[in-house]
């Protein structure tokens, strides 16, 4: 049959038919799905959970970065300032007066500042080097060899050690000093043969920090017995006239315990080991005396102090040394000057 001849119920059940197939059902909205990378946000009490522990985190961080000892540069031992004490600045201007004579552009015409800064460097590392090899001072015909193998320039040396002596004091606080070598008194054929030579130059590195700062945050007490013997060495030649017989020296040390033949001594080692660095140092120079014997029949030599010794102890230092000992103190002022 047709639509008009059916019922009234049966038509309206048609339509209703009719308009569900044509309007699909409305499906239940899906979850939401969280885009990769992101979190949700948490919910209020989630928040409050989270900032509280963010909060204890941070506590417990900035208490573990709190340092245990907070130092006072200020305190009251920096008001005792050593007269001896380097004046930094005026050592800076002093090395900035000295570069500044060079010409530069007659330098800059013969290297780049790429160049002329390697060979600072290069010039750098070979006074660290020879510092904390043996500490032996380094010859200035040595910079010149080694600046003539790196650079066909010549003629540089004096410019490139005046910048590094700038840059040592900036970067490092240590002064490159240049030292005029004593040269041993010869006597004779040997003596005649040096009378015209000039003494060669070398380079040291100091320490330019106040000697009260070095002793309280740097020297270490494993030092402490080396320098006392370089001090009390130093001193035996001094007051035997600047010279002394090195059969004599031993003889006067051994009268402090310390032994020639010593190979283990509880603070120095092996003692012969002890005198040859301070000669290598040069502290002290060694001469072979012509005529003598020693007390074994062979070559007898004397020691007599060398340019490192009487620039950073100096006589005054010798005899404020001598002076605690009588006086029986436990250390004398001088002693802290020495860079052993």
């Amino acid at each position: 049959g047709t639509l008009g001849d059916a019922p009234a119920p049966v038509v309206m059940a048609r339509e209703q038919r009719k308009r569900g197939a044509a309007a699909p059902a409305e499906e239940p909205e899906a979850p939401t799905r969280a885009k990769r990378g992101r979190v949700s946000a948490p919910a209020p009490s989630q928040r409050d959970a989270s900032a509280a522990k963010r909060e204890k985190f941070d506590e417990g961080k900035a208490h573990r970065q709190e340092p245990e000892e907070v130092i006072d540069v200020d305190d009251e031992d920096d008001d005792d300032v050593d007269p001896k004490d380097a004046d930094v600045v005026q050592m800076t201007q002093v090395y900035q007066t000295q570069l500044d004579s060079f010409d530069t552009q007659a330098v800059i015409t013969r290297i780049s500042n790429e160049e002329r800064d390697a060979l600072v460097s290069e010039v750098m590392r070979l006074m660290l080097f020879s510092q904390y090899k043996d500490g032996a001072p380094v010859l200035r015909a040595d910079v010149s060899k080694l600046l003539s193998s790196l650079s066909p320039a010549r003629g540089l040396t004096g410019y490139i050690v005046a910048k590094a002596q700038i840059k040592f004091l900036e970067v490092f606080g240590y002064e490159m000093k240049e030292l005029t070598r004593t040269v041993a008194k010869k006597t004779g054929a040997a003596r005649h043969e040096r009378t015209n030579a000039e003494p060669p130059k070398v380079y040291v590195l100091k320490s330019t920090l106040p000697t009260l700062a070095r002793k309280k945050w740097v020297d270490k007490a494993i030092y402490l017995p080396e320098r006392g013997f370089c001090m009390t060495v130093c001193a035996l030649v001094q007051m035997s006239g600047g010279s002394i017989n090195e059969d004599k020296l031993w003889g006067l040390l051994e009268n402090m315990g310390c032994r020639r033949d010593d190979e283990a001594h509880p603070n120095l080692g092996d003692t012969k080991s002890a005198l040859a660095k301070l000669i290598k140092k040069r502290y002290l120079i060694r001469e072979k005396q012509v005529g003598a014997t020693s007390d074994n029949g062979g070559d007898a030599y004397s020691l007599s102090l060398a340019e490192r010794a009487i620039d950073e102890i100096g006589v005054d230092g010798v005899e404020s040394f001598v002076s605690g000992i009588m006086r029986g103190a436990e250390g004398a002022e001088g002693a802290d000057d020495v860079e052993t």
